[in-house]
């Protein structure tokens, strides 16, 4: 299992969520986790940063991280 998470992501907390998953899965070497400092919840620069523009974020025209595609197809193939 693949759990990635950016840190500014609005949506998904990583205090609460991405840490209680990574609390969960202690002692499971199939669960790899990463988080991405800088993105957002659809794995693109943060622009705003801030909660109340994560609306006004996600109509900048970007493109997912390329770091968070290598690292999806890094571990598909290792598998």
């Amino acid at each position: 299992m693949l759990i990635l998470q950016g840190d500014k992501d609005f949506q998904v907390s990583t205090e609460k969520d991405f840490a209680l998953y990574q609390q969960i899965c202690i002692g499971k070497p199939n669960v790899h986790f990463k988080l991405y400092p800088g993105l957002n919840h659809l794995f693109m620069k943060s622009v705003y940063g801030r909660v109340k523009d994560f609306k006004k974020e996600y109509k900048v025209p970007q493109k997912v991280s390329a770091e968070v595609l290598e690292d999806i197809a890094e571990w598909i193939l290792a598998k």
